[in-house]
């Protein structure tokens, strides 16, 4: 054996040490622990108010994306370019009121320690759309369907209704991606690109739009829609309208709370409890300033209240 091959042999065996040493190492600071935290800091928040205004915008930005692919079907090159540029500017709006959050994140070990924060705005928001089920809504569950068409089969057996249920809709956007398609599409129509803007539009309707539908029996349906709007009532100072919808949505969820079961029944009791706490403090004072204080007071924990009860509908 050569001095060369030697050389070779011995290096080898030092450079598998070094790592069998080094691997002993890592595991040994391995068990001194690793931490981490993430917080996330509201920036901005947004009233009752601002928020339906901003669900109203998203829903629009749905319509105008409708009409646009209408235009471009019709080879309506300005209108469509209208339209587009319609959607893009509510975009523009929706992105600059959308709440603001700093998330800061710690990680450390073995005496290292990393630390980041960002701002970032909300991303997904709620589609309203009770006012625009035909031009909103169905539109992009046709477009959904057409999407995954090939997958689905008629059924020959119809399913059994339960009326003690009350089956909904909700649709959230998610506006960044939106907004990426819709420059996308003004692009494309400048380019004469018709065919392909209208996938770029028709992406909006399949990816950027999230269809939940939610099971929900009739009380706690009647008691959301109450909380709902006894924030309504609020926003308008119709504090004494408030307190009556109150008592209605705590009627509400006193028959869920005997029909739930084990589900959510002492969620419900508990929120019970709040609701008739707050209607009672109102019932010794007829004063209508004093109202006014107790149910300003309550305006936060009102709200808690309505996405409290949201978060028991059932998703399909």
């Amino acid at each position: 054996m050569n001095r060369k091959r030697m050389a070779s042999i011995a290096g080898s065996v030092a450079l598998c040490a070094t790592v069998f040493a080094f691997g002993i190492n890592a595991q040994a600071k391995g068990n001194s622990g690793i931490t981490s935290s993430t917080n996330v800091k509201a920036i901005s928040t947004l009233t009752n108010k601002e928020d339906r205004a901003i669900a109203l915008a998203a829903a629009r930005v749905l319509y105008h994306t409708e009409q646009a692919k209408l235009a471009i079907a019709d080879k309506k090159k300005g209108e469509a370019l209208k339209q587009i540029n319609q959607g893009i500017k509510l975009i523009r709006i929706i992105r600059i009121a959308v709440p603001k959050y700093k998330i800061t994140t710690n990680i450390k070990a073995s005496g290292l320690s990393y630390k980041s924060s960002n701002d970032v705005s909300q991303r997904y928001v709620t589609v309203f759309n009770s006012s625009y089920v035909e031009d909103v809504v169905t539109p992009v569950v046709q477009a959904k369907k057409s999407k995954v068409f090939h997958h689905h089969h008629k059924s020959s057996a119809k399913p059994e209704e339960d009326f003690s249920m009350a089956r909904r809709m909700t649709a959230t956007l998610d506006t960044l991606l939106a907004g990426r398609m819709l420059n996308v599409a003004k692009a494309d129509v400048k380019a004469n690109k018709m065919a392909a803007a209208g996938k770029a539009l028709t992406t909006i309707q399949t990816n950027g739009v999230i269809l939940e539908s939610v099971t929900v029996p009739l009380p706690l349906a009647d008691a959301a829609d109450n909380l709902y709007l006894a924030q309504s009532e609020m926003s308008r100072k119709h504090y004494r309208n408030a307190y009556v919808t109150l008592k209605e949505a705590s009627k509400n969820l006193k028959i869920y709370e005997k029909i739930s079961g084990n589900i959510h029944s002492k969620e419900a009791g508990n929120l019970i409890k709040k609701i008739d706490s707050l209607t009672s403090k109102i019932d010794t004072h007829k004063n209508k300033m004093e109202v006014k204080t107790i149910m300003e007071s309550s305006r936060g924990e009102m709200s808690s209240w309505w996405r409290e009860v949201k978060s028991w509908f059932k998703k399909k």
